[in-house]
């Protein structure tokens, strides 16, 4: 009895843990498990679709809530770069971003659009919004904490 006690639940929390509620201290990778968040890679723009966090060799498809960060995770000039990304797993499989930073040598750096003719800051790229200049894709170094 105490045997078949201990194997359902085992089984009840193998169940519970597979529809995504966290059980503390216990880990179940399955075949579909997505890496813990932040997590590290290379982004890509892959042909047809939009932007690719590639780990591993794994690709995980990235969505944003706003469009700004969405527009800036499709800058080419970031295409191939290193990046921690925080946020959440979606049910589609798709890894939802709150924040990333480029990653330099293990140093985490912000990327900003700046016009240096207005000393604007954009939240995207694309053209400043006073003068029209293109502006300048920058990675500012993020402090240690």
């Amino acid at each position: 009895m105490r045997r078949e006690l201990k194997t359902h639940s085992l089984i009840a929390l193998l169940a519970v843990a597979s529809l995504g509620f966290a059980i503390p201290g216990l880990c179940v990778q399955t075949g579909n498990a997505k890496p813990e968040l932040p997590i590290e890679g290379k982004l890509v723009q892959l042909p047809g679709s939009g932007p690719v966090l590639r780990v591993k060799g794994k690709d995980y498809e990235l969505s944003t809530r706003t469009t700004w960060l969405f527009h800036t995770l499709q800058d080419k000039r970031l295409t191939g770069r290193e990046l921690r990304v925080e946020g959440e797993w979606q049910p589609d499989g798709t890894l939802k971003v709150n924040h990333f930073y480029t990653v330099h040598n293990g140093q985490l750096f912000r990327v900003r659009y700046f016009c240096e003719v207005c000393n604007i800051e954009a939240l995207e790229p694309g053209n400043c919004v006073c003068c029209q200049q293109p502006t300048e894709m920058q990675e500012i170094p993020v402090p240690e904490k």
